[in-house]
C-alpha cells in the first residue's frame, strides 16, 4: 500500500492568509500536511507528496519524505499531478487531496473497503463540490464537479486499488484535455468496470479559501 498527497497547486484564493502551499496551513498548532502524514504513519502507508508550486518551501518543511514534482503545475490540474506519480507498476493506493483535513477514524474506515473506495458526507451542494452519486448497494456510480442531484460530496480521500490506477495510468491521457481535468473526471469513466465503495465520514474540510480555514479551525481546534 502506498499513498499519493496531491500538494503541487498554488491557492491563490487563500494569498490573504498565506503565500506557501496551502497544505502548510496550521490547524490546532499542525501544519495540514504534517498531520496527514502523521495519520498514514498510523496505517503504515508510505506517502508520495506531489509538489509544484514554491516546492522548496514545501520540502524543507517537510524533510525526508519522497516527492514527484509536476513541472507543469501551472498549466495542469489535479489529473496530471496524479499521473505523474502514478508511472510505476501500478499498486493499491491511498490519494489525498494536500488541502484537505478530515477526522482520524477515516483512512483505518477507507482500508477496510473490499473495493476501490471514495470518503464522502453531506453537502449544501454548490458548483465548488465534487459530487457522488451511488446506488441501494452503497457503490458510487458517477462522481465530479458537474453532478446536479446529489447532496453528498467526496471529500478528497481515496483508494485507488491496482486494476483502477492501471486504467488511470494507462488510458487518462486519451481523454479530450486532460490538462484541465480533475482526476475524479477520470475515475467516473471507471466506474462501470471499476467499482468503488462509499465509506462516510464528517467534520472533512477542504481548505479553498479564509471560510474554509475558519470553519476547519472551529472544528479542529479545541
Amino acid at each position: 500500500m502506498r499513498a499519493i498527497i496531491l500538494a503541487a497547486g498554488e491557492g491563490k484564493r487563500l494569498r490573504g492568509i498565506t503565500d506557501n502551499p496551502k497544505c502548510m496551513l496550521e490547524v490546532n498548532g499542525e501544519t495540514l500536511i504534517k498531520r496527514q502524514l502523521r495519520l498514514l504513519e498510523k496505517v503504515y502507508c508510505a506517502p508520495v507528496i506531489v509538489v509544484g508550486y514554491k516546492y522548496k518551501t514545501l520540502i524543507d518543511h517537510v524533510g525526508g519524505k519522497e516527492f514527484v514534482m509536476n513541472p507543469i503545475w501551472m498549466q495542469s490540474n489535479t489529473l496530471f499531478s496524479l499521473l505523474f506519480a502514478i508511472s510505476g507498476s501500478p499498486v493499491d493506493t491511498l490519494v489525498i487531496n494536500g488541502d484537505v483535513i478530515f477526522r482520524e477514524d477515516l483512512l483505518p474506515k477507507m482500508l477496510e473497503a473490499d473495493y476501490s473506495a471514495c470518503a464522502v458526507q453531506p453537502v449544501d451542494p454548490t458548483d465548488e463540490e465534487v459530487k457522488v452519486c451511488f446506488n441501494d448497494a452503497g457503490m458510487v456510480t458517477s462522481i465530479g464537479k458537474h453532478i446536479k442531484n446529489s447532496n453528498m460530496e467526496a471529500v478528497g480521500v481515496y483508494l485507488f486499488r491496482k486494476p483502477l490506477v492501471r486504467e488511470l495510468r494507462n488510458h487518462s491521457y486519451n481523454l479530450p484535455d486532460p490538462y484541465r481535468l480533475y482526476y475524479e473526471d477520470a475515475v467516473s469513466r471507471h466506474l462501470i468496470v471499476h467499482p468503488m465503495d462509499v465509506v462516510e465520514t464528517s467534520d472533512a474540510v477542504e481548505i479553498d479559501t479564509p471560510e474554509d480555514y475558519e470553519k476547519a479551525k472551529k472544528i479542529y481546534e479545541h
